[in-house]
């Protein structure tokens, strides 16, 4: 249990520190988002277009449809996301990425660059590999 625990510790401190390096970017840049709006821009600008019910099954993303409707209403009303009716399902609405939103998934992903290049600088890349290989196993056989 021991190495489970601290294997848990580990991965979630790696993370707290690459989000946090990634929104102090994001702040120098003069962009300010909530996890929840950048997990919802990124989420969109990789799909190109999004029903916003499928935003409910996303991993760090609040799972209250009321939650979820809120960031989505926040991102529309700042010129983020652009929302239309699915033709095929009334009650579904789509969601895509406006001007401004690309513009913002765009710093996003240059600020995940950023952070890349600091693991890489870190760990060779077969270190890099290495370890995702592990990690991996270790989420298969959890």
């Amino acid at each position: 249990m021991y190495i489970q625990s601290e294997l848990s510790f580990l991965c979630r401190l790696v993370a707290l520190k690459s989000a946090k390096r990634h929104h102090d970017w994001l702040e120098q840049q003069g962009v300010t988002l909530s996890s929840e709006q950048a997990i919802t821009i990124a989420a969109v600008a990789d799909k190109g277009e999004l029903r916003q019910g499928d935003l409910m099954g996303l991993p760090y993303l609040a799972s209250e449809k009321s939650k979820v409707s809120r960031v989505v209403q926040g991102l529309v009303m700042e010129g983020y996301i652009d929302r239309r009716d699915d033709i095929h399902d009334r009650r579904s609405k789509i969601l895509t990425l406006s001007e401004k939103g690309q513009m913002m998934a765009d710093m996003m992903s240059q600020a995940e660059s950023n952070n890349k290049l600091i693991l890489s600088s870190l760990l060779s890349s077969e270190e890099m590999s290495s370890l995702q290989k592990a990690l991996e196993k270790i989420v298969r056989a959890m």
